[in-house]
């Protein structure tokens, strides 16, 4: 993939839709294309996380154990939170088709961040939604368990 597909790729982001074309070419340049098959392992829940990922073709399922906590597609990212802290993985990835996708390093992105925050709020967006998205998967279980 070259740069400009890349950095055309990166736009479609919710996380990065509010980059200039400047920004979004030095984060292309830094990212690492992976091709996965289907039902492999991206990361494990408990491993070290020093990146994110993200989808430009198939579906990565989110799990821990047998608990599906999320499915998501193209143009979505998956493993943000390593980017932020240094913390475990809080959950597994496992593609669920064959995967293309794009693969950046904390390192890297933390080098990017020092010029760059409109990066650091489409990841606190991303993080928020996805937060939201559990309070109310959390607050329909407790209505649940209150009716039984």
């Amino acid at each position: 993939m070259i740069l400009i597909e890349k950095v055309l790729l990166l736009k479609k982001s919710q996380i990065f839709e509010n980059c200039g074309e400047t920004d979004l070419l030095e984060i292309a340049a830094v990212c690492e294309e992976i091709e996965e098959e289907k039902n492999v392992t991206v990361f494990s829940k408990g491993d070290d996380g020093n990146c994110m990922y993200f989808i430009y073709r198939g579906e990565v399922l989110i799990h821990d154990n047998n608990n599906r906590l999320a499915v998501l597609g193209e143009n979505e990212i998956f493993g943000e939170l390593s980017l932020l802290d240094f913390e475990q993985r809080s959950a597994s990835a496992t593609t669920l088709t064959d995967c293309y996708l794009l693969k950046i390093d904390q390192e890297s992105f933390y080098d990017i961040l020092a010029s760059n925050t409109e990066i650091l709020k489409g990841i606190m967006k991303t993080i928020c939604r996805r937060l939201r998205e559990q309070d109310k998967i959390n607050a329909e279980l407790i209505r649940l368990n209150e009716q039984v």
